[in-house]
């Protein structure tokens, strides 16, 4: 007997995306319950439908660029690298979470509601540390060249 796919109807994909990165040891109830809470307390802060809400933390979240460390002529570069959109947004969702984790005080949940309210006013942790990446691709968007030079001569 083939086994069928569990998918819940009411989670769009960037919700399955963050319920899939808060899962443990394959508890995907209590994941749900989770998120399904911190979706409660988001509605009855904001009064707004916390879809919009999530979708909106995600999009300020969302990094465009990564950043990786080279050796170029005995000195290392922080290099930044173009990230497609998947790989941004799984990136966001990550910081979301760890910004969440790290907070203070109360449950997991709320904390997850207050940093997807805080992400979505662009004031929470994961997008500072967005800003933050953006910031050092813009101060070392010359040594992009020089990386693209040496990876070449080294073929």
């Amino acid at each position: 007997m083939a086994r069928t796919k569990y998918k819940n109807k009411n989670f769009g994909s960037n919700l399955l995306l963050i319920s899939q990165r808060i899962l443990r040891h394959g508890k995907k109830k209590l994941a749900h319950r989770i998120l399904q809470k911190s979706l409660a307390n988001i509605q009855s802060q904001t009064k707004q439908d916390p879809m919009l809400i999530v979708e909106k933390a995600i999009c300020n979240t969302t990094p465009s660029v990564k950043i990786q460390t080279r050796r170029i002529g005995g000195s290392v570069y922080p290099i930044p690298i173009e990230l497609d959109s998947n790989r941004g947004i799984s990136r966001g969702i990550r910081w979301i979470l760890i910004s969440a984790k790290k907070r203070p005080g109360n449950t997991f949940d709320k904390n997850l509601a207050n940093e997807l309210i805080d992400a979505s006013k662009k004031i929470g942790n994961a997008f500072h540390k967005k800003e933050e990446v953006h910031k050092i691709a813009n101060t070392n968007a010359s040594f992009v060249r020089k990386y693209k030079k040496s990876k070449k001569s080294k073929s």
